[in-house]
């Protein structure tokens, strides 16, 4: 049986840290399928982004999530040198099968400053609580996402995280706390610019971490969403987000779709 983590792992360091192409034919099955807007489609288009960008290109993973039930593999890092300006940070989800990468999506954003509390978008909590329930983790973040932010209901912050008010933010517009969270959320619907969710696309659940991908808008703006949350004793404690626009020729760019994937649709 495929070591799906450690079949990722490999194939990401010496795709993105080493540089080494051979990869593509060792690891990514003949008929990939690329979603992200930097990437062109098939195994091609990762050849020639990694050429193009040259030696300084790394990928510094932080957080590995392993959902065996849907055969994906979710990482948390940044990428040095994937641009010359800029370092990127957020999530790539990988699936898996047949002992092969068959697609992938990811939600990337530039780097920002600590936020109020000193966070970054990368540091706190990396390992895993294996003795957690996945799919009771997937339950739980997925009611949650649909009420509190698809419903837009921030009055009930209350029923999914801690009565202390104790919720590490890595957002770098937000300080920690539950009601600096919702009185930014607040804020945004008042001022007319709330993050709206239409649909969420897929959950990477792996113990006590859960990541979400799904799409909607910011004032009528196309946006992705990647948001990973921790939980603990049954409550959100802490999240790490990318938020982004989502260019308007995606479906254009990629038929598949920045969202959809050629396994729903087989």
């Amino acid at each position: 049986m495929t070591d799906i983590r450690e079949l990722v792992l490999t194939a990401d360091r010496e795709l993105f840290t080493e540089h080494d192409l051979s990869t593509l034919d060792r690891n990514f099955a003949a008929d990939y399928v690329e979603h992200s807007p930097l990437v062109a489609n098939g195994k091609d288009g990762l050849r020639e982004l990694v050429t193009g960008a040259g030696d300084r290109l790394r990928h510094d993973v932080a957080r590995v999530l392993v959902d065996e039930e849907k055969g994906l593999v979710a990482l948390h890092g940044a990428y040095p040198g994937l641009d010359p300006d800029t370092v990127y940070v957020g999530f790539d989800i990988y699936r898996v099968a047949d002992g092969k990468i068959v697609e992938h999506w990811d939600g990337l954003v530039e780097q920002t400053p600590p936020n109020a509390s000193g966070r970054t978008q990368l540091d706190g909590p990396t390992d895993v609580d294996g003795t957690v329930d996945s799919e009771a983790s997937r339950a739980f973040v997925e009611k949650a996402w649909s009420r509190f932010l698809q419903g837009q209901d921030y009055a009930a912050a209350g029923e999914f995280t801690r009565a202390d008010d104790r919720f590490a933010q890595h957002s770098g517009d937000i300080a920690d706390g539950v009601q600096n969270m919702v009185d930014f959320l607040e804020q945004l619907k008042a001022d007319g610019s709330a993050l709206t969710y239409d649909t969420l696309h897929r959950s990477v659940a792996d113990g006590n971490f859960v990541l979400t991908y799904s799409e909607g808008s910011i004032a009528g703006e196309r946006h992705f969403f990647c948001e990973l949350w921790r939980i603990e004793d049954g409550a959100w404690v802490e999240l790490w987000d990318a938020i982004g626009p989502v260019a308007p020729d995606d479906e254009l760019a990629h038929p598949h779709g920045a969202f959809a994937s050629t396994a729903d649709a087989s």
